[in-house]
């Protein structure tokens, strides 16, 4: 399948994307044992016992992932093997990319990850998330912290905008249409 809408300017960015955040244990695949992982690193098991917000909170993110894995899958998994690898992820991500331009739309399953991970931060008031927040977050999906401070600092217009869902969203948009070498938007994976 030709990935004409991936820039080739792009691809890198995208498989250092998939490599940090999506494939946790770095074995090439992203399959239901990579989401357990990113679960655990954003509300542990542990902590979860111990604190009943935490529980279902949990147990929220348990179930969007698993939708989101599962969407991933049905879409994604050409060999239907229950694992994405990196040219199957392409693949998606060449649609994806697609959809953003025509319509400045994720599609409604993926759109659904950014809210779960978006949400699944404690942020003091996630309609005005700080910057030591934002990075917090993108340090947790192995983003280097001057790199999320960058980009932070792009997307609000150096504060000027609060960074809520909404901005958040249209972040994650620009991140996968930038094909700007060295831009801010692209997190430091080029």
């Amino acid at each position: 399948m030709p990935r004409d809408n991936i820039p080739k300017s792009s691809v890198k960015k995208l498989q250092q994307f998939f490599t940090k955040t999506l494939d946790t244990n770095n074995d090439g695949l992203v399959n239901w044992t990579d989401f357990e992982a990113a679960i655990e690193s954003i509300v542990s098991q542990e902590d979860a016992q111990k604190n009943a917000r935490l529980k279902v909170l949990r147990k929220r993110l348990e179930q969007h992932f698993q939708k989101y894995f599962w969407d991933l899958c049905a879409v994604g998994d050409a060999n239907n093997d229950g694992n994405i690898d990196l040219d199957e992820w392409l693949d998606v991500m060449n649609d994806i990319i697609s959809g953003l331009k025509e319509k400045n739309e994720f599609p409604e399953w993926y759109e659904g990850l950014h809210k779960a991970l978006f949400r699944a931060n404690e942020f003091l008031d996630e309609r005005a998330v700080s910057k030591d927040e934002f990075a917090n977050m993108l340090i947790s999906w192995d983003i280097d912290e001057s790199s999320a401070e960058k980009a932070y600092d792009f997307i609000t217009e150096h504060g000027q905008k609060k960074m809520d869902y909404n901005l958040f969203s249209e972040f994650m948009k620009k991140f996968f249409l930038n094909e700007t070498p060295k831009h801010p938007l692209n997190l430091g994976l080029d």
